[in-house]
């Protein structure tokens, strides 16, 4: 460290400490690490500063804390391609984190104008939608905002999505011909960073999908997430073989 820099807070050095040990792989994905009690010797601090650094990596995706079991490496961040619809459920237990959801609203709900105009459909309206919260390990992972066409879904909104998630129910009674996506990066405002835990200058990242059948609009769905929880991610073979063109 530079002469005259302020001293790094000890719980900092525990997390340094941590991502040495994961990223030289003396602690391997899925391995139980020492206790806060065993740790806190070890490097000289109180297990009050452990506790802090192993929930903020916890938050970070680098630790999964198991109530009575222990703190283990975990395997990385939910993720979802850009080029595929994927179960929000499936990546976070993927990542051998256990998935749990709040619904904070299901029924017919009055769409935004963003909603309006992705649909199609005169602003003002209402539609079949619900509010989602996801966890990972009681963590909040995304919050997922779904406006249905009318008609497109029948009985969605009599579903119970804490048993199972609405891209579940929405594969199996609709189809789908096309999907459309799109990423940006927010300030998340003080009634979503309350949801997510998280304060409102940290970055989340903001997915909005719209799904087609026969050129028309199907559903529309906001997705905000911590960056710091999740990760995008895509792999393509180029259609034109080796040294074909990447599709720039």
């Amino acid at each position: 460290m530079p002469d005259g820099g302020a001293p790094k807070p000890r719980y900092e050095a525990v997390k340094d400490f941590v991502r040495d040990r994961i990223a030289s792989g003396e602690w391997a994905v899925h391995a139980r690490i020492p206790s806060e009690n065993e740790l806190g010797p070890m490097l000289g601090v109180s297990r009050i500063t452990v506790n802090r650094a192993f929930a903020e990596l916890a938050r970070e995706g680098r630790l999964r804390k198991v109530p009575g079991v222990g703190t283990f490496v975990a395997e990385g961040k939910p993720r979802t391609g850009l080029s595929s619809i994927e179960s929000i459920a499936e990546e976070i237990r993927g990542r051998g984190m256990e998935w749990t959801c709040a619904v904070l609203a299901l029924g017919t709900a009055s769409m935004t104008e963003e909603a309006a105009d992705a649909l199609g459909l005169p602003r003002g309206g209402r539609v079949p939608g619900s509010i989602v919260l996801h966890k990972g390990d009681g963590l909040p992972i995304q919050m997922e905002e779904r406006f249905i066409r009318p008609g497109y879904a029948p009985g969605y909104e009599e579903q119970d999505f804490s048993a199972r998630t609405t891209y579940e129910f929405l594969r199996e009674v609709g189809e789908v011909e096309e999907m459309e996506q799109a990423v940006t990066a927010i300030l998340p405002a003080s009634s979503i960073a309350r949801l997510l835990e998280v304060g409102q200058r940290d970055p989340c990242l903001v997915i909005r999908r719209r799904t087609f059948l026969r050129g028309e609009a199907t559903t529309f769905s906001r997705l905000t997430q911590p960056a710091s929880r999740f990760e995008l991610s895509g792999r393509y073979r180029m259609q034109d073989g080796p040294g074909g063109h990447f599709p720039f």
